[in-house]
């Protein structure tokens, strides 16, 4: 038997609860080391992943969250990667493992597998040049901390939106600007819009956590002659990590303690990569 942090209902962060579940069967069966804590994972616990994401089937009740962990093999690989029945548990069968190299520490590795690889395919996308001014929303997150190192490297000038500081959300009297990487919606992500300079603007989607999709037609679109994208999947975690990025390592928890992660993550007071520990 394994421990495992599972939902019956959807709800609030006090669904969550550990329980002793059977242990998963599969080839790459890991002992977990540390697990990646996502914001969108607060929206399946919700019960608006379907809502928001009609593409995405949704978890039978009762379920195990997460989408990446770090573990051990039965051989002793230290590998990464996605686990097949959720990732918040002591143990999971990890598909298409991914080896993590020596000097990455497990909180690097999960900072750099799901939110490398979309900040990443994010700014190949948005085809940066050397003085373009780059906006990017939630720069404090695990993916924005990176996009703005990305921006940077590629001679860009950084926008750095945060409610935890930077330039903020009210952006009355903002020059335009070149790119925009949007993954707020709502009124945020039409304002980040209406930003982007006529003509050569590029603002690149990868999610919507205000609960309300990016409201933008194709009239929008052509009024102003701009590029509106979503987010490619021409990047793997092999390829992140030959980047040398330095992401920003957020808080950790317990295994017990992922209702407070939750907590945190729709408060708005976390930076970086947040992980947990069985």
């Amino acid at each position: 038997m394994m421990k495992a942090v599972r939902f019956h209902e959807f709800g609030g962060p006090e669904v969550l609860r550990v329980e002793e579940v059977p242990d998963p069967v599969g080839d790459t069966l890991v002992d977990v080391t540390a697990i990646g804590l996502n914001y969108g994972e607060t929206v399946i616990r919700r019960g608006r992943g379907r809502e928001l994401f009609p593409w995405y089937p949704g978890p039978s009740l009762p379920a195990t969250l997460g989408s990446e962990v770090v573990g051990t093999t039965r051989q002793g690989r230290r590998v990464m990667g996605v686990p097949r029945d959720g990732a918040y548990a002591t143990k999971a069968v990890v598909e298409n493992p991914v080896d993590v190299p020596d000097g990455v520490s497990d909180h690097q590795a999960l900072a750099l597998l799901l939110q490398g690889t979309t900040a990443v395919a994010a700014a190949k996308a948005a085809r940066i040049q050397p003085g373009d001014r780059v906006l990017v929303e939630a720069a404090s997150g695990g993916v924005g901390t990176l996009l703005v190192q990305l921006a940077r490297r590629a001679g860009a000038t950084v926008l750095e939106a945060s409610s935890k500081g930077g330039i903020g959300y009210d952006w009355d009297g903002l020059d335009p600007v070149d790119v925009v990487f949007e993954s707020i919606g709502g009124e945020v992500g039409r304002r980040a819009f209406e930003l982007l300079r006529d003509g050569v603007g590029r603002m690149v989607v990868f999610g919507y956590a205000s609960g309300e999709p990016l409201d933008v037609t194709a009239s929008d679109i052509f009024r102003k002659g701009v590029a509106v994208m979503g987010l490619p999947r021409n990047t793997t975690p092999e390829e992140v990590l030959g980047l040398g990025l330095e992401p920003v390592l957020g808080d950790v928890y317990r295994l017990d303690e992922i209702a407070e992660a939750h907590r945190a993550l729709e408060a708005r007071t976390t930076r970086g990569k947040l992980i947990a520990r069985p």
